[in-house]
């Protein structure tokens, strides 16, 4: 008898522990989607599938707070999921994730999330979520768009409503059915891109050495520049171009992950690119 009390004692714990641990978002202790991408074994839906509060989920991105259709490559932009239910959830989950494709590659780069929120890398992809129950309803993350030529971007994302029994029995969720979509637009003209004929940078988002492959109209010396998003100047150097197309690389792993520009001027023109360090 005594052994089958200590067995039930460490079970419940072990349940408990578990139920902790998913609270923390399912991309980081479980390794899966739960957003109903087409990357998803099953949506949050497939373990808190009572139907308690009756939840619904909006998801938008913004512009200055004003909802967008299309991105412009290399902008960044907000990300905001909501939940909407009946009753009373003692919290809130949920999961986004941004996607291009036909192989569903990954979309741009979440950053800078809010309190409760964390940005969970997951098979090459990033899984915007939780990192804790919130009281909330509302999640935000910043979404900086891909660069140029990556099409159209799909966004999904699922959204769980707890009653706080530390079990997932009597929760709600709900998921995009059907994602949300914005066309890629164009990059806004600006006299801060008349340097080069062409200039692009790759990869983005970017670990260690970031490539800029410029197209320069002539021969000379440059000074390149990376630049926090405060205007802050976190790298400088000065690099020896020729004309045409060439390559140039820049060791950033030593930065923060975050949001940055790549500016690369003469002295009286400028080209620049924003960049994504994770």
């Amino acid at each position: 008898m005594k052994f089958r009390m200590i067995y039930t004692f460490f079970g419940l714990a072990a349940a408990g522990l578990l139920w902790t641990n998913n609270s923390s978002g399912p991309a980081s202790v479980q390794g899966l989607d739960r957003t109903g991408s087409p990357l998803s074994p099953g949506p949050c839906q497939t373990c808190h599938n009572s139907g308690a509060f009756s939840p619904s989920l909006a998801l938008q991105v913004l512009d200055n707070a004003t909802p967008v259709e299309e991105y412009e490559p290399g902008k960044t932009y907000r990300l905001r999921v909501e939940a909407s239910t009946s009753g009373n959830p003692a919290g809130y989950g949920f999961q986004a994730v941004a996607l291009t494709g036909d192989a569903n590659l990954q979309a741009g780069a979440f950053t800078n999330p809010g309190d409760g929120i964390k940005v969970t890398p997951l098979n090459g992809r990033q899984y915007a979520e939780h990192s804790m129950r919130r009281t909330s309803n509302v999640f935000e993350v910043d979404w900086t768009a891909p660069e140029a030529g990556a099409g159209e971007v799909r966004f999904y994302s699922a959204i769980v409503a707890a009653n706080g029994n530390s079990n997932q029995s009597g929760d709600g969720s709900v998921f995009l059915t059907n994602p949300v979509t914005l066309s890629e637009g164009m990059v806004s003209s600006t006299g801060e891109n008349s340097l080069f004929e062409a200039f692009s940078i790759f990869p983005n988002p970017v670990e260690n050495r970031l490539q800029l492959h410029i197209q320069s109209r002539e021969q000379g010396e440059y000074q390149l520049r990376v630049v926090g998003l405060t205007g802050q100047t976190i790298l400088e150097r000065r690099i020896e171009l020729t004309s045409g197309r060439q390559l140039a690389e820049v060791d950033v792993s030593g930065l923060p992950d975050g949001v940055y520009t790549i500016q690369a001027t003469d002295g009286k023109r400028m080209s620049s690119r924003r960049m994504v360090k994770q």
